[in-house]
């Protein structure tokens, strides 16, 4: 059996039209991690005699990088970005990617990869989402207003990034959607997410509380949906069990002197 191989052929002239190559989605990376934002030239040809510019959308004369006369320029960048950024190494090869180090919170934005030729030029914007896990979700049960059969639940989980989903579930796995969801950004860029919603508990033995983002990446808590009183005694009822146990004990004190002296 003849095996034959494919080669893909880069040409080192520039054609007179081209156009770029980027992922559909957005390119998902954690905080203070390094991460590729993939930009490649269609046709493969060597991009080393091109310009390569990457650039916050909008934001054209401030470059994160920029590559020109066969070199990396230094001055008129981004400033956020020196020190950090740097190609990935395959421009003879067609290869104009983004190698982004020490990631941060405000790294998450549009990018354009932008790159011309003395005859064309061409753009195309990549996402980057930074990951952030928060807490584990906390909950909480209190009565329900107008002290009916129904408990109020709470449940709340801060520091994430993006913003994440919050579900309910009950026993059963089936989802609970009459809830209401809050989500509040704090300064530093991540999400606080709180929920709350009224349940009989007569309807499940117990609620989990999940917040994610996505089925990889996900914290559960649960609780049982029990008013806070349910099981305790209540004050009133405390004070009229302690009531009657004095009385007892004070009667059993005196009979005991009584029959003393009678006896």
């Amino acid at each position: 059996m003849l095996l034959a191989a494919l080669t893909v052929h880069i040409t080192d002239q520039s054609p007179a039209v081209f156009s770029l190559t980027v992922p559909d989605g957005p390119i998902l990376t954690q905080l203070n991690a390094s991460v590729s934002l993939p930009c490649e030239l269609s046709p493969l040809f060597n991009a080393e005699p091109l310009e390569v510019r990457w650039y916050r959308s909008s934001d054209f004369n401030k470059p994160a990088l920029l590559y020109k006369d066969h070199k990396i320029q230094e001055t008129s960048v981004d400033p956020r970005y020196r020190g950090r950024v740097s190609l990935t190494g395959g421009l003879e090869r067609g290869n104009v990617s983004l190698r982004l180090e020490r990631v941060t919170l405000e790294d998450r934005w549009e990018y354009v990869c932008y790159v011309s030729s003395e005859q064309w030029y061409e753009k195309a914007t990549v996402s980057l989402t930074v990951t952030v896990i928060g807490s584990a979700p906390v909950l909480s049960v209190a009565e329900g207003r107008g002290g009916g059969s129904q408990v109020n639940i709470t449940c709340s989980s801060e520091g994430w990034s993006p913003q994440p989903t919050l579900t309910w579930r009950n026993k059963e796995g089936t989802e609970i959607r009459n809830a209401q969801v809050l989500n509040t950004p704090d300064p530093q860029g991540l999400v606080s997410v709180s929920s709350w919603l009224l349940y009989s508990p007569s309807d499940s033995d117990w609620l989990s509380c999940t917040v994610s983002l996505s089925e990889e990446v996900k914290k559960e808590s649960r609780i049982l949906p029990r008013a806070p009183m349910e099981g305790h005694w209540s004050l009133g009822a405390f004070i009229t069990l302690l009531v009657i146990n004095l009385l007892v004990i004070f009667t059993l004190i005196g009979l005991f002197i009584w029959n003393k002296k009678t006896g």
